[in-house]
């Protein structure tokens, strides 16, 4: 099979001049992509409201809490929806009323209680006998509070953060349900789902910057989530699977202080005589592919084991009112454990037209979305198209920098392709290139066979799509040992069919 490489020369001999937006057709006003956005959103909610009723029911979030958005140039706030384990309740209650502590404490830690003081009598302290009963209950309640303690979950749950699809501009965080479902109940693990603000009110890139914003809070207020922050992974479909390997590459870029617009702007000016056309509205948005060659110091990172980095506990979870936001000095290091990648977009380098040609023209016919959805994506999200560099890393993470993808990205990899998808090619592609020297990332790759892009979101009211929860047990299984449940990833070959996992290359997970 050709790679998008030799694909792109097919087509395109000559290289273009410029690597911004240009609509395949006269650009559409924006009142009229507003107008047809919220018509698809509307006709998309009813389809999933049946896909919703095929038995077994998903769950409905547990609680919602509305959180602010602190990176990007567009104020706002980002709805984040809980979907938590059976025992999170019972598990919290003993936090929210336990002695608050000076200092942070630890997993495991004993609460040491100062001996009495060792009076007479006759000065008011207790008699011999009573000491010593008085001390056998303190040793066997301490020792009880050990055993407690040992077993306690709170602290201990995984995390997934989870980011839709819908090309940027339609969908919410409960088209996932199946998904956040499957992860609560095989992990034990809290599954956040992130409502990014879409396109076309919010273009490019703001999406990559709420998603930035959700890792970033989740990691803050792993206190009152009773998450553990070191076994936090990203999942994400379509849409969101770019999500899923952009945000790291936008934290990592926040962490180290690298301002990426600003070298874009002397790209263009070396190349072109002139600034780059940059919308001051969005400060934060990408324009260029080029990595920090020589990283500068985090401004006083975090540390994950810092007590001081956590925020005090905050108002109760289920409210939806938000925060105030916090203005943002420095950026933690967030060591996600991994990423799981459903039918991601990855390489907007390629026009939708050379996306179309790497399937043969009877399954893009019938299996390929069609120009109404992809044209109204593309026009919505990368507004405005004269300053939307494609080979952006917040973009088009396929073709980024591998000295960036090796420094942002965890190790883990769990990708997922679909076979009668335009985007598979680009999927192999990428791969490949997390798997080679420069990144060395460990990769489980699956290409689904005989099914289309977005095959596990199938609106049939009656039965879910079939094939589609064993992939999502297989995924939770490599999760668990990423996360150190056991049960860790296996090598294997080979393609897979609609229900059965396939498997190809990629390292062992440990």
């Amino acid at each position: 099979m050709s790679t998008p490489s030799d694909r792109r020369k097919s087509l395109l001999p000559t290289r273009r001049t410029s690597i911004h937006f240009t609509p395949s057709t006269n650009p559409r006003p924006r009142w009229l992509l507003h107008f047809q956005a919220h018509m698809w959103r509307f006709l998309m909610s009813i389809g999933m409201l049946f896909h919703r009723l095929a038995p077994p029911r998903p769950p409905k979030p547990n609680f919602s809490r509305s959180i602010p958005s602190t990176l990007s140039g567009t104020p706002g706030t980002i709805p984040l929806q809980f979907y938590v384990p059976a025992d999170w309740e019972t598990q919290r209650g003993p936090w929210e009323h336990r002695p608050r502590l000076r200092g942070e404490m630890k997993y495991r830690d004993e609460v040491v209680v100062p001996p009495e003081s060792e009076e007479g009598e006759d000065g008011g302290g207790k008699s011999s006998v009573q000491r010593r009963g008085s001390s056998g209950l303190d040793s066997m309640g301490r020792s009880f509070r050990r055993r407690s303690m040992n077993v306690r979950r709170w602290g201990n749950y995984p995390v997934v953060i989870n980011f839709h699809g819908g090309g940027f501009t339609l969908g919410t965080a409960t088209d996932d349900a199946r998904w956040c479902g499957t992860v609560v109940d095989e992990l034990n693990a809290v599954v956040i789902s992130v409502d990014y603000r879409l396109a076309p009110e919010f273009p490019f890139p703001t999406a990559v910057e709420d998603g930035a914003d959700a890792v970033l809070w989740v990691y803050e207020h792993h206190d009152e989530l009773g998450i553990d922050r070191e076994k936090i992974a990203l999942s994400g479909f379509s849409s969101g699977a770019n999500m899923a390997f952009t945000v790291p590459l936008r934290l990592y870029d926040e962490h180290i202080g690298f301002r990426r617009e600003e070298e874009a702007s002397k790209v263009d000016a070396d190349l072109h005589g002139s600034t780059s056309i940059v919308d001051s509205t969005r400060p934060s948005s990408s324009s260029s592919t080029k990595v920090a060659s020589s990283p500068s110091t985090p401004h006083n990172p975090v540390s994950p084991a810092d007590p001081e980095s956590s925020p005090p506990a905050s108002e109760p979870l289920s409210t939806d009112r938000p925060s105030k936001p916090a203005p943002r000095t420095t950026i933690p290091t967030i060591p996600l454990r991994c990423l799981i990648a459903w039918y991601p977009s990855l390489d907007y380098t390629l026009t939708r037209t050379e996306r179309r040609a790497t399937l043969p023209p009877s399954i893009s016919a019938a299996h390929s979305l069609p120009p109404l959805f992809t044209d109204l994506f593309d026009e919505s999200y990368l507004h405005p198209s004269s300053a939307i560099p494609l080979d952006s890393p917040y973009l088009s993470p396929g073709v980024a920098p591998s000295a960036l993808l090796k420094a942002a990205l965890p190790r883990e990899i769990v990708l997922v392709t679909c076979e009668y998808d335009m985007l598979l090619e680009e999927g192999e592609a990428f791969r490949r290139k997390l798997e080679g020297e420069g990144v060395g990332k460990r990769v489980r790759y699956t290409m689904v066979e005989g099914v289309r892009h977005g095959w596990d979101k199938g609106p049939n009211p009656l039965r879910p799509t079939r094939g589609v929860r064993e992939q999502y047990l297989r995924a939770c299984r490599e999760m668990r040992g990423v996360m150190g449940e056991g049960g860790g990833m296996e090598r294997g070959g080979g393609r897979g069919v609609p229900g059965a996992a396939s498997r190809g290359g990629g390292g062992v997970v440990r």
